[in-house]
């Protein structure tokens, strides 16, 4: 290439550098770039966000972009691609055409778009009482001409119903505004906005969305607290929720009088937690595709300058014990393990003991037992609680399908031994009785009730408490060959939870599935089998956690259900 080619093709290469050196930093510092991240699934869609005002007290956004998720193939063979899935959704619209005179495949899914959006405004005490809530439904339109269209059919609908249906106008933007008859009625208001359609339970939300859509105030995606929630949140979820928790606290505050008068104020009813709920400063959700099942995380901003400081301690949660976990039996249906219960229940009656009517019924209540719940209970109680749900062993009466058993983590098994040896005392005055047998080498406690049947059995060990239900469960309960720790499904969700948890809970649901087939009589098995089967085999698993932190500012929780495809 020539030399004057050069020097002419230069000033256009330099023309397109700088056009796209303003794109690129468009995208990154502005609006536009969210939108387009949305749009690619690498963002929450929160586009309907610039469409709601910034002092909304909920706001949620669905996102219909599943292709940019890493779970979407899971969730597409499991369900997507299910026979009786899909003949459900058959027999779904076929019952929206007879009942609704509407066809969703030909007047519906033709226009709707990528995201849905649902928002509630703040109201009056006054117009909770009439029944009228401010909330707006925003779904996204793709073909304009088609939206249009389908509220026109809407209108017809309604006035073949013989509702009574008004043109009006709003800062230029017409929309339909469905009347009905009656206080507790509000009237329903309906319209196009740009690239949504809306739909509102009053006349004046549809006016504030419209607001927003003329520029008016701010959106909430502007928001400190909206963005600060919204920035704990996974960036890639197929939904999000946002909650103005004081917002909603005073909504609730100055409504429930007139709603319920009389009712007691809930301050009062949380006590001293109700400092905790103040420091409350938002929460949200927001629910991922991954590739082994789907992920829920919630989460909640605290101001922990507005906690008080003795109440500080229990926003700190130790994790748990991984090793009290090689306690529980590998075919458990389920479990639920806390961190240092013992601590845990301590704080709540240090709190509750600062009501004077809750101290003296506490009071009483130890009188009468002859027990000090501190000192002889909840002293010994040094690590985690656990209450898992077990297959009943061979050789348990048929009537008891399921067993259960509970560990108390100690290292303090003689003060143990001591402070249930006086709780037998205090059962032994209501006829409850308590008998010594051994199992090898360890001794096991079995209580029995005043009718002579066994209740359960308990045993001390250096490393916890454990007690079981029924006490022929024991055996096969105690110290298992196999652990939970080896059950794959378990292991499986353990990875998709926080590293550091405080809380767990575990269930087994492809073994309950089976379980509960078992259960069932012989012809309401098959039912089962055609009809719940196919849309609840794919979840094989299903796990709670809450993650364990210290001095944090947002408490975060995570669940995740475990979904395989048939043939997986």
């Amino acid at each position: 290439m020539s030399r004057r080619w050069w020097l002419a093709l230069l000033p256009v290469l330099a023309l397109v550098c700088c056009v796209t050196g303003l794109a690129v930093g468009a995208l990154a510092f502005s609006p536009l770039r969210e939108r387009v991240l949305a749009l690619l699934g690498l963002r929450p869609q929160i586009l309907a966000a610039e469409m709601v005002p910034d002092d909304a007290i909920l706001y949620a956004s669905l996102s219909y972009n599943l292709q940019a998720q890493p779970g979407y193939e899971t969730i597409r063979r499991a369900y997507l691609e299910n026979p009786e899935v899909q003949r459900v959704l058959e027999e779904w619209k076929d019952q929206l055409r007879k009942e609704a005179e509407i066809d969703f495949d030909a007047e519906i899914a033709p226009w709707i778009g990528p995201e849905i959006g649902l928002a509630l405004f703040p109201t009056s005490p006054e117009a909770l009482e009439e029944g009228r809530l401010p909330l707006a439904l925003l779904i996204a339109s793709r073909d304009h001409k088609k939206a249009d269209a389908f509220l026109q059919r809407l209108r017809r609908l309604a006035e073949k119903e013989g509702r009574r249906v008004e043109d009006r106008a709003h800062r230029g933007r017409s929309y339909q505004l469905w009347l009905s008859e009656g206080p507790q009625n509000p009237p329903l208001a309906m319209g196009r906005l740009g690239e949504f359609v809306v739909f509102t339970v009053t006349e004046e939300a549809f006016q504030r969305v419209a607001d927003r859509a003329a520029g008016e105030g701010q959106p909430i995606a502007t928001s400190p607290r909206f963005r600060k929630v919204i920035q704990a949140l996974p960036a890639q979820s197929v939904m999000m929720v946002y909650l103005d928790y004081p917002a909603l606290q005073k909504l609730s505050q100055e409504a429930l009088p007139r709603l319920q008068p009389g009712a007691p104020d809930p301050e009062s009813l949380l006590g001293p937690w109700a400092s905790m709920a103040q420091a409350l400063q938002g929460a949200g959700v927001a629910v991922e595709l991954q590739a082994q099942g789907l992920r829920l995380q919630s989460i909640m901003v605290i101001d922990r300058a507005k906690v008080p400081q003795d109440l500080r301690a229990s926003l700190d949660a130790p994790p748990i014990s991984e090793a009290l976990m090689g306690r529980i039996p590998e075919n458990a249906f389920g479990f639920l393990q806390s961190a240092r219960i013992g601590q845990s229940l301590r704080q709540s009656l240090e709190i509750l003991r600062r009501n004077p009517e809750a101290r003296r019924q506490l009071q009483d209540m130890e009188a009468s037992l002859g027990l000090r719940l501190e000192e002889d209970l909840l002293a010994w109680m040094t690590g985690d609680l656990i209450l898992a749900a077990l297959p009943a062993p061979a050789g348990v009466p048929s009537e008891i399908p399921v067993g259960v058993s509970l560990w108390i983590g100690t290292d303090q098994p003689e003060a143990a031994r001591a402070g249930l040896a006086r709780l037998e005392d205090a059962l032994a005055l209501m006829g409850v009785q308590a008998e010594e047998s051994m199992h090898g080498r360890q001794a096991v406690r079995i209580v029995t009730a005043p009718t002579g049947e066994r209740i359960l059995a308990y045993t001390v060990d250096p490393e916890a408490v454990q007690m079981v239900f029924p006490a022929d469960a024991f055996e096969g309960y105690y110290k298992p060959a196999r652990a939970i720790t080896g059950n794959p499904r378990f292991r499986e969700i353990r990875e998709q939870l926080p590293r550091q948890i405080s809380s767990l809970f575990f269930l087994d649901t492809l073994a309950l599935w089976d379980q509960i087939e078992r259960w069932i009589p012989g012809a309401e098995r098959a039912t089962f089998r055609e009809k719940a089967r196919p849309f609840l085999d794919p979840i094989q698993g299903i796990g709670i956690a809450g993650e364990a932190t210290q001095g944090a500012e947002i408490q975060r929780g995570v669940l995740f259900i475990r979904i395989a495809p048939p043939g997986s």
